[in-house]
């Protein structure tokens, strides 16, 4: 079983290698071309000494540049909870990954598979509290927010502006009273 592995490694290294260096001949002798020029786009190019300014801050649809940065703005911010769940997830992936081998490997003593099992446990829990603080902060009427919890912290990042004293502290009375942090362990971020 490990001879076809690793002949089936060694068969795909030879075909890219074979499909690099054809690619490579076809660039070097010509009859590829790099295409450097695209349909129904005008290019206009500035005579030596010549240079275009555009001075009326609207882009080529019309909008202007102000919109342009709050659209954007606003699709990274939403960018930046998904990518802060997507990179916690994988990161737990690993750990429960690396836990199942640890209690799935023959050779580990019955402790440290009871220790990878408790950590499993752990993990799965912290996991389901994250999603539940998340979609009831969401409740309380925030349009996204990332929880992380930690052994003897919680960090919360709320999609706001900002956060006034009031809006602070009935949050962290919710994640405390949900998480049995006490509050002076958590922190709230407003992040829009």
């Amino acid at each position: 079983m490990k001879t076809l592995i690793i002949s089936r490694r060694v068969l795909s290294l030879a075909v890219l290698s074979i499909i690099g260096v054809v690619l490579l001949l076809l660039f070097k002798h010509g009859a590829v071309k790099e295409k450097t020029d695209v349909p129904g786009m005008q290019v206009n190019i500035p005579t030596a000494g010549e240079v275009l300014i555009n001075n009326d801050r609207t882009a080529p649809d019309g909008r202007i540049a102000g919109d342009l940065m709050e659209e954007t703005a606003t699709k990274s911010d939403a960018n930046f909870y998904v990518e802060y769940r997507l990179e916690r997830e994988r990161t737990r992936g690993q750990r429960v990954e690396w836990l199942r081998e640890v209690i799935n490997n023959a050779n580990s003593s019955s402790e440290t598979r009871q220790k990878a099992q408790d950590n499993l446990l752990n993990i799965s829990s912290r996991m389901e509290k994250e999603v539940e603080m998340e979609n009831l902060i969401k409740a309380k009427g925030y349009d996204d927010a990332a929880v992380l919890i930690d052994d003897k912290s919680v960090t919360a990042v709320v999609a706001a502006d900002s956060l006034n004293h009031e809006e602070t502290m009935q949050l962290g009375e919710l994640i405390a009273r949900r998480t049995g942090v006490d509050s002076s362990s958590i922190v709230i971020i407003a992040k829009l």
